[in-house]
């Protein structure tokens, strides 16, 4: 549901008319992105991928054997969508109320000092974090004058060069950061070392507002310990 209500957001369309061919060829583009980044993809996306294709097929038969049918074939997807986005923005809400229950502090608690531009920026989900990717994948390559076999990047080695581009600035956009890597498959392996770096909380990754760049910056080291001390 959640990668199904991003696409719909990200391409502007209303819930209760879906183009259910657009969607599913965006959905199991999508799919197959995380397929060749060897990333999990959990049996809900499958099932959701099958539901897809039943729909596309239903809506694809003759008026003459569809006629007995009076409910449009999406409206059923309609319903679960409506119903999960209404769960995700009350799950929102309460996010947000935490998120203000943590600028008040106690009497005698110590404040806490914040980049009052931190506000300003929004966390990135990995389906963006996909979809921008999948733009920069699809950009045109310069012209190969000569081929140079050279050795395939290892993940350790994309994050050394990751490393040293943001140590140069405060931050950096996406593209900025795989623009240093040439081909296909080092600019894949630059992308799992931004994910592993993510992991393991040593970087930020947002942007100021949805479907907007994405910022890439070094977590400050006070915030991790004091992640480290909620944990």
């Amino acid at each position: 549901m959640d990668l199904l209500l991003h696409l719909i957001q990200r391409e502007e369309i209303e819930i209760t008319d879906i183009p259910i061919a657009r969607i599913t060829r965006e959905y199991l583009d999508t799919l197959e992105l995380m397929r060749e980044l060897d990333l999990e993809v959990a049996g809900e996306f499958l099932v959701m991928a099958a539901t897809l294709m039943r729909i596309k097929a239903r809506m694809l038969l003759p008026p003459a054997i569809t006629e007995e049918e009076e409910e449009d074939p999406r409206e059923g997807l309609v319903r679960q969508l409506l119903e999960y986005r209404r769960f995700k923005s009350a799950a929102g809400d309460l996010e947000r109320l935490e998120t203000q229950r943590r600028l008040l502090f106690d009497r005698g608690a110590p404040a806490q000092l914040e980049d009052p531009q931190d506000g300003e920026l929004q966390p990135v989900s990995l389906f963006r974090l996909l979809d921008a990717l999948k733009n920069v994948l699809q950009r045109s390559v310069p012209p190969i004058v000569h081929t140079i076999n050279a050795e395939p990047i290892s993940l350790e080695e994309a994050i050394a060069v990751i490393r040293g581009q943001l140590t140069q600035g405060a931050s950096a956009l996406f593209e900025e950061v795989l623009a240093a890597f040439v081909t296909r498959l080092e600019k894949i392996t630059a992308f799992l070392g931004l994910l592993e770096l993510l992991k393991q909380e040593q970087i930020i990754v947002a942007q100021e507002e949805l479907f907007g760049p994405i910022w890439i910056s070094w977590r400050p080291e006070s915030e991790r310990r004091l992640d480290s001390l909620e944990e």
